[in-house]
């Protein structure tokens, strides 16, 4: 090929050596959904067909810049116009049963694995304030009136659980449930946006909102264990602790992703940066209100269950099922690609 444009403004043997494999595979998958159903296309088709597009469109646009080699610029032309009408026809056409079910088995996992940094360093900061909250009331008891709000310490952990066992049960309907429920992932929900918040404004703020949380946890952990109900506690905070806390640091985490794309985004430009952010933080957001409604319904009603109606063992069963389940079904790998 010939450009025409002046010599240093684009290398355009290396630009196509480089990329001709992907606009070959494009071309291939293009002409394979343009002749399948939707029904027979599958998820994993689909996605690589919609980043080879992107990728695709991307490369025109590079190629617009730096060459006037009609050939080439004919052929992504080609290429990206016919990506558009099958991506956005199909998208616009498809049901939201379909979408609902792609966002869950490849959208979100894919989301998570592809910024599982961002979820490390948020779960990092939340354990390290849990560890030191832990180990500051252990060493010191009177350090759980310091760290403790005064309207979760108006009573000593063995107090309360003798209170709570000898009650009756604090959930007597479904619809009591509900209303409990609806008041709780409301907060939770509101809790996890301030991390998001802090995360995408400051980077620090979003660290720090999640290390304080955790050092409540840990102290409160801790003043039950010096009690001698441990068991308790972990019945009573685990089953929807397992879902509630992942996703608060999962909201941070997708803060913390944001934020470093706005305030630190290296050799990019803050928009660039900012465009290969945001598909994975809407889906990791959109994901953890869903595990926070998840989480009200289980603390509004298995949570509050007594020893009388759920031994302590099955509900720290429950607890531990929901947690492995929830981080096995993001974070375990299934053989779908992971570049967006």
């Amino acid at each position: 090929m010939s450009d025409a444009r002046p010599a240093g403004s684009l290398d355009l043997e290396r630009f196509v050596r480089e990329r001709r494999s992907r606009w070959t595979r494009l071309e291939s998958l293009l002409d394979a959904v343009e002749r399948l159903p939707d029904h027979e296309l599958g998820a994993t088709r689909l996605l690589e067909l919609v980043r080879l597009y992107r990728q695709t469109c991307s490369d025109l646009n590079e190629a617009r810049s730096g060459t006037a080699n009609a050939a080439l610029l004919a052929r992504l032309n080609t290429l990206a116009g016919r990506g558009y009408r099958i991506v956005y026809r199909r998208s616009h056409g498809r049901r939201f049963t379909e979408e609902a079910r792609e966002f869950f088995a490849t959208g979100a996992p894919l989301a998570f694995r592809r910024e599982r940094s961002y979820v490390l360093a948020a779960a990092t900061a939340f354990v390290l304030g849990a560890l030191l909250g832990l180990g500051a009331v252990i060493a010191d008891p009177a350090n759980a009136e310091r760290l403790i709000p005064p309207q979760f310490h108006t009573e000593s952990p063995r107090a309360r659980v003798e209170r709570i066992e000898a009650s009756e049960e604090r959930i007597s309907s479904l619809e009591e449930a509900a209303e409990f429920s609806s008041f709780l992932f409301s907060h939770n929900i509101q809790v996890s946006f301030l991390a998001f918040s802090l995360g995408a404004l400051t980077l620090i703020g979003g660290a720090w909102i999640l290390f304080y949380n955790g050092v409540l946890l840990g102290a409160v952990a801790a003043s039950y264990l010096i009690d001698g109900v441990p068991a308790f506690f972990m019945a009573w905070v685990g089953p929807h602790g397992a879902l509630e806390l992942p996703a608060i640091v999962f909201g941070g985490a997708a803060g913390l992703r944001l934020g470093s794309a706005l305030l630190l985004p290296g050799p990019l430009a803050t928009g660039t940066a900012l465009r290969r952010a945001l598909p994975s933080v809407w889906r990791m957001l959109l994901l953890t209100a869903v595990v926070l409604v998840a989480a009200g319904l289980v603390e509004g009603s298995f949570s509050q269950m007594t020893a009388r109606t759920i031994p302590y063992p099955a509900k720290i069963a429950v607890a531990a099922l929901l947690f492995a389940g929830l981080l096995g079904w993001l974070f375990a790998r299934r053989g779908a690609p992971e570049a967006a």
